[in-house]
């Protein structure tokens, strides 16, 4: 197999200027440079003129083009080879964005949109110009078509992350369903959601099948058991059995406790099997039922907030592993000020236990 040249890889390519120096030149460069000279030649003898420029450091690099009220930026990427994301914007209002590798296509589409031909005329001639946004809406448009009744059930709105992302939600009461594209897979990524946790989620790649287990899931509000026996190919994780029986909190609470396990056991942290032997002491006391376990590098870290991602606000303990002792930070009363336990024993100690009982005892945040 030939080598993946370093520019398709989007690495720096290494150039010597005059004093010898090292110039790191990344291919965005290259790939803005290129795409300025071919605009260049485009547009640089027409009328009525058009203003054309390239820009940018590093690996952020853009080119733009205006005409009248009519403006391109056009945002260059390496993606094993160039890959090209053009705002087309007029009277200062974005209205459409495409994403391609083609450079003829995004050259072809800046022209009709300095030409002053509208949104639409572009969605008729480049599938690229709005691609996922119209992917999604066209996906809204066919589940609702076979379920009706998510009209009256339940909302269906386009939602605008960042860039050419967006997002396609359908929600009724706490429950909802997301449903976009990762990356360049062919196929969406839907979502199901419970007061706002997911339970399950899988590739939808058959509208009638997505639209079928919307309709259980919003309108007929089933069971996660019950989706379990009727959709036996959806794989729900234990944590829907908890919302089931009415304890999302605590399954939530367990789940992380879950997850820190498997974060501890990576092989590069030095003090995995003192720490994993602290997590399995706490979770035997309970602590798993009414605390939330997360990390900030390589520290535990547990608290009572509802959701993963700690506020300043919100009261919890470090658990700081270090050469065979552990240093322990307190935040409960006051987030800015820490009771410290320094060099303890790497044990549910009383001073520790201490510690988590008066944590326990705070409001689920």
């Amino acid at each position: 197999m030939d080598p993946i040249p370093p520019e398709d890889l989007g690495l720096p390519i290494v150039h010597p200027d005059r004093n010898t120096r090292v110039h790191m030149k990344y291919p965005q460069e290259d790939h803005a440079n290129d795409l300025h000279r071919h605009l260049t030649r485009r547009f640089g003898d027409t009328a009525p003129r058009t203003a054309l420029s390239v820009d940018g450091a590093g690996v952020h690099w853009h080119c733009t083009a205006e005409r009248g009220d009519s403006f391109c930026s056009i945002a260059c990427f390496a993606v094993r080879g160039p890959q090209y994301y053009t705002s087309f914007e007029r009277g200062s209002q974005k209205l459409a964005t495409g994403r391609t590798s083609s450079r003829e296509d995004t050259l072809a589409a800046v022209d009709d949109w300095l030409q002053g031909r509208e949104v639409s005329f572009l969605h008729d001639r480049f599938r690229f110009v709005d691609q996922t946004k119209r992917a999604l809406s066209g996906i809204g448009d066919t589940v609702i078509a076979r379920v009706p009744q998510l009209q009256q059930s339940a909302t269906c709105e386009l939602q605008h992350a960042i860039a050419d992302i967006y997002y396609l939600w359908f929600r009724t009461g706490d429950r909802s369903c997301q449903i976009s594209y990762h990356r360049n897979n062919e196929f969406t990524d839907a979502a199901f959601r419970w007061d706002e946790c997911e339970l399950f989620s899988f590739r939808a790649d058959d509208n009638e099948q997505l639209a079928d287990v919307l309709k259980r899931w919003l309108c007929d509000r089933a069971m996660p058991s019950t989706m379990r026996t009727e959709f036996r190919w959806l794989s729900i994780g234990d944590l829907a059995d908890y919302y089931e029986k009415g304890d999302p909190v605590e399954g939530e609470f367990i789940k992380s406790w879950d997850w820190m396990q498997q974060f501890y056991e990576d092989d590069r942290f030095p003090m995995k099997e003192a720490v994993l032997k602290l997590i399995a002491q706490l979770r035997n006391a309970g602590y798993d039922r009414k605390l939330r376990a997360g990390q900030s590098l390589w520290s535990l870290i547990v608290s009572r907030s509802r959701r993963h991602g700690l506020r300043e606000d919100q009261p919890c303990v470090h658990f700081g592993v270090r050469e065979g002792v552990m240093d322990v930070r307190v935040f409960v009363r006051d987030r800015h000020e820490a009771e410290e336990i320094r060099g303890a024993t790497i044990a549910l100690s009383a001073p520790v236990e201490a510690a988590l009982r008066q944590l326990a005892a705070q409001p689920v945040d």
